[in-house]
């Protein structure tokens, strides 16, 4: 049989940087989910109207009467 060693764990300030690095990346990334996600309406709320937002469609007779046409 061969004697391996088996490798030494780390220790030391290197293990601690890489272990408070991870942390705070967990952290991050689960504190920025939380956040998205709570500023996101469902899609069962309605979205309430932005006054300053462009209109894009509007409805009159003319487009009616073109949408009307297309379906007959």
């Amino acid at each position: 049989m061969k004697d391996e060693k088996a490798p030494a764990p780390r220790s030391g300030r290197r293990t601690f940087l890489m272990g408070l690095l991870t942390g705070a990346g967990v952290v991050t990334a689960l504190g920025a989910r939380r956040t998205t996600a709570a500023a996101r309406p469902s899609a069962s709320e309605p979205r309430p109207a932005d006054p300053a937002a462009p209109i894009l469609y509007r409805r009159t007779e003319e487009a009616e009467r073109y949408y009307r046409t297309l379906y007959e």
